[in-house]
């Protein structure tokens, strides 16, 4: 179709030239006749006038920058004629705007009608996986893995963190299928140990990695995944000599150095890690994330001296950098020089670490006497990031909630509400500090900011929890916690929600498998109070009672652990 669309609009330009007016002044009148056209019928491999008049459209469209009208006609057509070349054609057109919706959609339709060609399937794959949707990308997986010159092993292995443990199975289940027929293919063995770590298979993992380093020893990926499992195993002699004999072969490879730093400072050779490290960077003047990078393990090391030497030299060639200020402040309040600190955190006057500057700066205000400069830090603040004003006045307030000045917390809060009443962080916040003295205007508070944002899941399991605790309405606080639940399914503190309401419905059983679910993500003193309860009322005393003991002899003041005893009557 593509040769025959394009013989015919070379006619349509040609007969055009060849017919345009010279000299002559004669005139002809035209009848219109209406006559119907008959019906439009697609048939394989042949222009109708609906292709033509599309396909001519789309290519005008194109050429005046009007690419969703072009974008629409072909993907019409491609779907009409299932044509490979008209497929091709949307396929690039969305690809150019960037639309991985139409580029899937196009790009199915182009793998359908040329079965032999493995890029559709390739973008397909790649698109799938890039927006981590692992079942539909698998099918189109199974076809392109085959291809040894392909990137999709490389892109399971780029997102194998991301693959939910179901998926993995199957995804490994055909890697092995893949392996049996070219075992010697290391970006497969990387992809299989890649998807056995994310289901916590380390031993099958290092297998995995290990038989792709018996085909090429030092392959960087594998040599680091290998030294990383070793480390975790406290294998460090193991890790390093291993990562050694790679670097040398690589001696380019930046992240391997990187981890070979690493390794250095885990064994305790400092000297000679600071001393490769002074190597890279001469090699490297200009990488200055290597250079921070740096800086940082040996701040995380506390190697004070040096990580300060690099941070400010740093700080020289990127005076603006004002996240190495902030790092230069972490390093001061590690050393104890407390003013220093406060001075680098307070240069700190904008990007990504402004405001953890500033909750460190209260940190240093360890004292209810420096009330006055807790505040004027945060005024200071809002006065130069305006946009971050909601969550500078939350931090205020739970610096006054930990020098128990309350009060004054709740006033500030309900003053900034004043002004804004509409601030769900503001309103939940406030919600929680009136626990637990005012459960009706935590309630209150609760049900404005749901009523803002109705889908919230933090807002529904909130106001769930504080009706089962402090009201019966169970079955409205079951209501919205399910919901809250559906959304974030694996939330600890959604999850003892769910058992606790559940416990106060009388349903103990269904209960327990919550409660112990969110024990397993989070074990707090409440999520265990909680479980204590439970299992006591299912007549499991000696398990409950050893739980108990177990955390009253870590926290013997906590009040949910104290209330979880008295009700069991466990002295």
């Amino acid at each position: 179709m593509k040769k025959m669309l394009l013989a015919l609009m070379t006619g349509l330009v040609l007969s055009g030239c060849s017919s345009l007016p010279h000299d002559s002044t004669e005139t002809s009148r035209f009848e219109l006749l209406d006559i119907p056209l008959p019906e439009v019928s697609y048939q394989q491999g042949q222009l109708n006038r609906e292709i033509l008049l599309d396909l001519l459209s789309a290519e005008m469209a194109g050429h005046i920058g009007q690419y969703d009208e072009a974008l629409s006609l072909y993907l019409r057509q491609a779907n009409h004629t299932g044509d490979a070349a008209v497929a091709e054609r949307a396929t690039r057109i969305a690809q150019f705007m960037r639309d991985s919706e139409a580029v899937l959609t196009a790009a199915a339709v182009w793998a359908k009608a040329d079965p032999h060609n493995s890029e559709p399937r390739e973008l397909l794959a790649g698109i799938l996986l890039h927006e981590r949707r692992f079942d539909e990308a698998l099918p189109w997986l199974e076809t392109v893995l085959s291809d040894p010159e392909s990137d999709a092993a490389l892109l399971i292995s780029s997102q194998a963190e991301a693959i939910d443990p179901q998926t993995a199975t199957h995804y490994l289940a055909l890697l092995d299928q893949i392996i049996a027929e070219q075992p010697q293919r290391t970006d497969l063995h990387l992809a299989t140990g890649l998807l056995f770590l994310r289901m916590e298979e380390t031993d099958a993992a290092l297998q995995a990695f290990n038989r792709g380093l018996s085909i090429e020893p030092y392959q960087p990926q594998l040599v680091m995944q290998k030294a990383e499992l070793l480390r975790q195993r406290n294998q460090i002699t193991a890790a390093l000599d291993l990562v050694n004999r790679a670097a040398l072969r690589h001696p380019h490879h930046n992240q391997l150095h990187i981890q070979q730093a690493q390794l250095l400072m885990l064994s305790g050779n400092f000297q000679r890690a600071e001393l490769m490290m002074k190597e890279l960077l001469e090699q490297r003047p200009q990488d200055n994330q290597l250079h921070l990078y740096f800086a940082l393990l040996l701040l995380d090391h506390e190697r004070y001296d040096a990580s300060r030497e690099l941070l400010e030299s740093l700080k020289r060639k990127t005076p603006y950098n004002t996240e190495i200020d902030f790092y230069l402040g972490h390093l001061a309040q590690q050393r104890g020089e407390r003013d220093m600190a406060l001075s680098y955190y307070r240069a700190v006057e904008q990007g990504n670490t402004f405001l953890q500057a500033r909750a460190r700066m209260l940190e240093l205000f360890n004292d209810a006497g420096y009330r006055q400069r807790a505040e004027n830090t945060i005024n200071e603040a809002i006065a130069q990031q305006p946009g971050f004003r909601s969550g500078l006045i939350i931090m205020l307030a739970e610096w006054y909630k930990r020098h128990d000045l309350k009060p004054a917390a709740l006033l500030r809060l309900s003053n900034e509400l004043h002004k804004t009443p509409d601030d769900t962080r503001l309103l939940y916040t406030r919600a929680l500090f009136y626990e637990p003295e005012a459960p009706q205007r935590t309630l209150a508070d609760l049900r404005r900011a749901l009523e803002l944002e109705p889908n919230n899941p933090v807002f529904q399991n909130a106001l769930g929890y504080t009706l089962t605790v402090h009201t019966q309405k169970y079955e409205e606080a079951h209501h919205l916690i399910a919901l809250a639940l559906a959304q974030q399914p694996n939330d600890p503190a959604t999850l003892d929600s769910m058992g606790w309401v559940l416990f106060k419905l009388n349903r103990v059983e269904e209960a327990l498998a919550f409660l112990q679910r969110a024990y397993a993500l989070f074990p707090d003193t409440e999520v265990v109070a909680h479980l204590v309860r439970v299992l006591h009322r299912l007549n499991r005393q000696e398990e409950a009672l050893e739980i108990l003991e177990h955390y009253l002899q870590q926290t013997p003041d906590d009040r949910h652990l104290l209330d979880a005893a008295e009700r069991i009557g466990a002295h």
